[in-house]
């Protein structure tokens, strides 16, 4: 029987007063591990902090903070304050984010893939230098789409975080995970931890779920580098269909879900009513324990969906999805 896999929650919205409840409550259904993300105007250590305060035991992880956002010496200083205060419970997750995302920033991270790995090389320097760090620095993990982060990822840090779409299955099976068990065989000593996120969307009314699964993938596809997931899937035309309509509408999430066929929501989230959600989870679970993923984080969807649709949509994933709620993973 496949041993079921950590699991952990992905808080991704601009939201931040609710965080702390909402941690405690998934510590309490015992999830393993929440994730911070960031934004322009949200820094993701920050808030992981602020997660780690209110909490006890769950473990606490940026998914992601952007790399080239601030300089080694002051990321290093950040994330061990972090750990300490949390008591050892931090992991700092990174990218180096898209071109677009860089431009925001005036930023230059290029090659993407080395620049990370040279970060994080400098992040374990300074806190070799840190006397309270010395024996237990944060794990450091990258971000991964592309076959040449994956590589890049697997050989120098901690783990691999798997990217929402990188769970499309051809895109998985025959390009990430084998440029990920690549980069895994250079390196010495522990294996990297391999964690996939999945657009986790669940609701009593199956299409209001769905419907907002469709909008945060319409957000992704409308980045043109993603569009390499699709390859040889059947639905290549859906990442350039959004990316023309984000050219003539603009972000209307919603407006542009509606161009995200059912086939492709049933592959790449986990969304629907709560036993909907249930049933895909322990599929998921089987199909990606046996590739060698360690854990799955359920992301929330955040393209238009904050306030109480927000809070509301981290409670039915965490009362519905929490360890043991859903059952073993299907055989």
């Amino acid at each position: 029987m496949t041993r079921p896999l950590r699991r952990g929650l992905v808080f991704a919205t601009a939201e931040l007063d609710p965080l702390g409840d909402l941690a405690r409550q998934a510590e309490a259904a015992g999830f393993q591990r929440v994730w911070t993300t960031e934004y322009p105007h949200r820094d993701a250590v920050v808030r992981a902090l602020a997660v780690a305060l209110r909490t006890e035991s769950i473990e606490i992880g940026t998914g992601i903070a952007y790399a080239f956002a601030r300089v080694p010496l002051a990321m290093a200083a950040m994330a061990a304050d972090v750990q300490r205060l949390s008591g050892g419970r931090f992991s700092l997750g990174l990218s180096p984010g898209t071109r677009g995302v860089r431009r925001w920033f005036g930023a230059d991270f290029e090659p993407p893939a080395p620049a990370l790995v040279a970060y994080a090389a400098a992040l374990r320097a300074a806190w070799s230098q840190n006397e309270d760090l010395a024996d237990r620095p944060p794990p450091v993990f990258g971000a991964a789409l592309n076959p040449v982060m994956g590589r890049h990822v697997a050989a120098h840090l901690d783990g691999v975080l798997l990217h929402p779409l990188a769970i499309a299955r051809r895109h998985l099976v025959e390009r990430l995970l084998p440029a990920v068990a690549k980069g895994s065989s250079a390196r010495a000593g522990r294996p990297p931890r391999v964690i996939a996120w999945c657009v986790t969307s669940i609701d009593p009314d199956e299409e209001v779920a769905r419907a907002r699964a469709r909008a945060q993938l319409a957000f992704y596809f409308s980045t043109p580098s993603y569009r390499t997931v699709a390859a040889g899937t059947g639905w290549e035309h859906i990442p350039a269909e959004v990316q023309r309509g984000f050219k003539a509408v603009g972000g209307s999430w919603a407006r542009l879900g509606e161009l995200i066929p059912d086939s492709v929501v049933d592959e790449l989230t986990v969304s629907g009513t709560p036993a909907t959600a249930a049933r895909r989870v322990r599929r998921l679970e089987r199909e990606l324990g046996d590739l060698g993923v360690t854990e799955i984080a359920f992301q929330t969807v955040g393209a238009e969906v904050g306030g109480a649709a927000f809070v509301a949509s981290c409670e039915q994933i965490i009362h519905s999805l929490a360890p043991g709620a859903t059952g073993e993973p299907d055989v």
